[in-house]
């Protein structure tokens, strides 16, 4: 992982892929503490998850340290560089020390800052379903106004 400084010097854009491959290497704790905002919100089909990066990490660690293993696969990225903004879709899965396999399917939207999520707004089900045919994967922008 990049230093601190060095991520400073990246571009909106190279943050997102960046964030993107630690998500498909199956480290989304990683991701979340390099690239979550201390003041970040995180939002659930629109109600609020977690006010705060504390919080966040809190409430997603026991799911994700509990996997014996993360396979991440992210779909449909989509960056919009002067908004930054960014929207994808996470298929990702993990597997209990059981051998269950859970298997996410849900969407993504992230409002970025100085190279940090300030927030985040994950949807699915029928929520997911009704903003992908609305076109939110082709305007992210849209969801700016909901903010």
């Amino acid at each position: 992982m990049p230093e601190l400084s060095s991520i400073k010097k990246l571009s909106f854009t190279d943050c997102v892929n960046l964030q993107v491959a630690m998500l498909e290497s199956g480290k989304p704790l990683e991701a979340f503490d390099q690239f979550f905002a201390a003041q970040g919100k995180m939002y659930a089909n629109d109600e609020i998850f977690a006010e705060g990066a504390e919080e966040g990490r809190r409430k997603q660690e026991p799911f994700i340290s509990a996997a014996q293993s993360v396979s991440g696969l992210i779909v449909d990225l989509k960056i919009v560089e002067e908004k930054e903004i960014c929207i994808f879709g996470n298929r990702s899965s993990f597997t209990t020390s059981n051998a269950e396999v859970h298997q996410i399917d849900g969407l993504c939207w992230q409002k970025w800052h100085q190279r940090k999520i300030v927030e985040e707004r994950y949807y699915d089900g029928d929520q997911m379903l009704t903003l992908i045919k609305s076109g939110i994967l082709s305007s992210p922008e849209t969801l700016l106004s909901v903010s």
